[in-house]
């Protein structure tokens, strides 16, 4: 989606999180330079390493993806949108299709309509690394008549493509925000033009990239006032989660979260130019309400009943919402981690209802 936004709706005792990943990701138009054939290469040096995909077959990728995105998401088809995602992408949109009859239509329509991808970059590791995948750095932009029209913001989106069996499949996507676009990183290049990888689990410092996922589910978890995540905009959102996590439950209900598995669990690291590293990946958490007494019941938004097959209009004494998400972060070339953009998608929702149904 184009704006990440977190809706709170209480009844009685529920807090609903909505951040539908990339229902709106693709896109036209192809600038800037960047590893993906020997024309990427610096002026004067020789190409050494095979790249991954050609840069023309990566735009050729993106085109495919943003054109199947857009008939998935005319049609509200998870089926489709199938052969476009994968991982924990394609868990947040298919769940966000199962969501819309509990938003409102002008939100949905807002994010759901024809758009492109503009302004790209392709980062392409060599094929020696063993990476089977690419990033894109792009930025969204209106479809108006068949062709790019205006930008969704000056955000900068970043898009990692993962080989599969019979092609690519996007699987994360998440942007440097507002004020934080400041913080994109150049990424480093090696002789022949190429994005230079970072091992997911090869510390930098004393963070690794594949600590990332942990760092982030701990702000939902225990909050982490000790973390070592940078003060970001993206940090205090999800510490919140934790900190208003009993707001409008009137002493009526438990709330807590937990870690859960995450849908895919891969973690993508390119290096910086300054000794660092960028990161991409996805985790998962659970928010579990639990009513006090049998006085006490708790209540489904309208965004929790559409995954709600029996009686979702019932009191419940318990409820389990299952979320997916997305994140996207720095590591510095000390090791200092910050996580700048975090997706949250609900996917699931466990309801128990009280006896008397």
């Amino acid at each position: 989606m184009a704006n990440s936004a977190r809706s709170t709706h209480i009844a009685r005792a529920t807090r609903i999180g909505v951040l539908a990943a990339a229902v709106l990701t693709a896109a036209a138009s192809l600038t800037g330079c960047s590893a993906g054939d020997t024309a990427s290469a610096p002026a004067g040096v020789a190409a050494t390493e095979r790249p991954l995909l050609t840069r023309a077959e990566a735009n050729k990728t993106l085109d495919a993806y943003q054109k199947a995105n857009n008939q998935a998401n005319a049609k509200r088809s998870a089926s489709l949108m199938a052969t476009a995602e994968a991982g924990a992408v394609l868990a947040m949109d298919q769940a966000y299709f199962t969501q819309i009859p509990g938003l409102k239509k002008s939100d949905v329509a807002r994010t759901i309509a024809p758009f492109v991808y503009v302004n790209r970059t392709f980062y392409i590791p060599p094929a020696s690394s063993g990476a089977d995948w690419f990033l894109v750095r792009t930025q969204g932009a209106q479809l108006t008549g068949g062709k790019p029209g205006k930008l969704w913001s000056k955000d900068i989106r970043f898009l990692v493509f993962q080989r599969s069996g019979d092609g690519w499949r996007m699987v994360v996507a998440r942007d440097f925000e507002g004020s934080d676009v400041a913080k994109v990183p150049h990424l480093a290049l090696d002789r022949s033009g190429l994005m230079k990888v970072a091992a997911p689990d090869a510390k930098i410092g004393k963070t690794a990239p594949s600590q990332l996922p942990g760092l982030v589910t701990d702000l939902w978890v225990t909050g982490s006032s000790n973390t070592p995540l940078a003060p970001t905009s993206a940090r205090r959102i999800g510490s919140s989660w934790y900190t208003e996590r009993e707001d409008n439950l009137d002493g009526h209900a438990w709330v807590d979260f937990k870690k859960t598995a995450p849908r895919a669990g891969d973690v993508f690291a390119a290096k910086t130019t300054g000794g660092g590293a960028l990161v991409l990946s996805d985790s998962a958490v659970e928010e579990t309400f639990l009513a006090k007494d049998l006085q006490s019941y708790i209540s489904l938004g309208d965004t929790d009943k559409p995954f709600v097959k029996h009686h979702p209009d019932a009191h419940m004494t318990k409820v389990v919402r299952h979320y997916v998400q997305t994140e996207l972060g720095l590591i510095s070339a000390d090791g200092k981690p910050a996580v700048y953009s975090i997706g949250t998608q609900l996917t699931k929702v466990d309801a128990t209802p009280t006896p008397d149904i």
